[in-house]
């Protein structure tokens, strides 16, 4: 195995005020996702995050996250995000989710985490992480099973 692995990292618990403050976020971030709209987004940022969301090569600012998420809702009308569980450690907050939408026809679902840093009860950097390649191959058969129908039916 290569690289480094460090097990004395310590559990920075996160004071009174970031666990109000990351409870608060979550329950927004939540409440957007049940039903998103890419403006709506904004009031998860400040002004200055910088957040790096599969596909992105670089992390975007606010802006650029709720284009990337227009862009994402043109194709994925319906795209709902659950939360599963979440965790705070210091100002960091840990969500794992389960995401849902239709495709050729057909409701894909998959699974992933989003790490976030919050000052007070918006996001200043976020990272999210999913099987990208898992996706992408959902997408591809469900398309490819609607061509398939859209053919048998001629």
């Amino acid at each position: 195995m290569t690289g480094s692995t460090n097990t004395d990292v310590k559990y920075v618990p996160p004071s009174a005020e970031q666990w109000r403050n990351a409870r608060a976020v979550v329950s927004r971030f939540a409440e957007h996702w049940s039903h998103p709209v890419a403006d709506g987004l904004r009031d998860l940022m400040h002004r200055d995050t910088r957040n790096l969301i599969p596909p992105m090569t670089v992390p975007a600012d606010r802006e650029g996250v709720v284009e990337h998420f227009r862009q994402v809702l043109a194709q994925l009308p319906d795209l709902k995000v659950e939360v599963l569980q979440w965790a705070p450690t210091g100002d960091a907050v840990l969500i794992e989710w389960r995401a849902s939408a239709s495709v050729g026809g057909e409701t894909l679902e998959w699974q992933g985490v989003d790490r976030f840093n919050i000052r007070g009860d918006r996001m200043y950097q976020g990272q999210v992480y999913w099987d990208t390649r898992r996706v992408a191959e959902q997408v591809a058969d469900a398309a490819r099973r609607a061509t398939e129908r859209r053919a048998a039916a001629s």
